[in-house]
């Protein structure tokens, strides 16, 4: 292969991983889409009913207006987390917590309907890490763990801090429940797409010898 051509090829590499992560994670974006729309749209067809009454329940109105206003600022949020998913982009640097946090809960419920248990006690580190990276990285890991899990169906996830850079071990162990298949997935995750991501961000990862992974990710700047 032409040296010239290796950079292209690897990036399309990457591009491909990154395109079926997002594949996969569309439901969770269909959640944060409209998990906020539907009852905005419950709530202005409460407003109508109470406009139509007489006399008119001007307090009442105000709650109506004010849960309005609620609902769509979050519904905003919703929406530009779901554009920085998808580009890419945003805020860089969270607490490991949050970040640890916000990538768990969006594969929770969907991992729970398959029978999987995640298994994680939140360290409460102070650093920050680049949430662009977590999300991609550790998010890829975490599904092509479970897509591979061949019944398993506890992930455990660890987290310490090495002199600056965190270490997140994850694996799937025997529970007490049989896993499944996620039904009529667009492909399953392979660890080759984790390490294709991994790399691009400069991430290191570490197949262990016991199924587990591990990736070393550096504090935030």
């Amino acid at each position: 292969m032409d040296e010239l051509d290796r950079p292209s090829v690897e990036l399309a590499v990457v591009e491909s991983a990154r395109y079926a992560l997002m594949r996969r994670l569309g439901y969770v974006f269909r959640h944060h889409l409209v998990v906020n729309l539907q009852p905005l749209s419950m709530t202005c067809q409460v407003m109508r009913y109470r406009l139509n009454g007489v006399p008119i329940e001007v307090s009442s109105l105000h709650e109506s207006v004010d849960q309005v206003e609620r609902l769509a600022r979050s519904s905003i949020e919703s929406c530009s987390e779901v554009i920085s998913w998808i580009t890419a982009k945003g805020e860089s640097n969270v607490a490991l917590s949050d970040a640890l946090g916000e990538c768990l809960a969006n594969i929770r419920s969907s991992f729970s309907f398959r029978g999987f248990v995640i298994r994680y006690a939140d360290p409460q580190v102070g650093a920050s890490v680049d949430l662009v990276t977590l999300r991609e990285v550790l998010t890829a890991a975490l599904m092509a763990t479970a897509d591979h899990a061949r019944g398993l169906n506890e992930i455990a996830i660890n987290v310490t801090d090495d002199a600056g850079v965190f270490e997140i071990t994850l694996g799937a162990r025997a529970g007490t429940e049989q896993s499944v298949g996620e039904q009529n997935p667009y492909r399953l995750i392979t660890m080759d797409d984790v390490q294709s991501l991994a790399s691009f961000h400069g991430v290191e990862f570490l197949r262990l010898s016991n199924g587990f992974v591990r990736i070393r990710i550096p504090h935030a700047a």
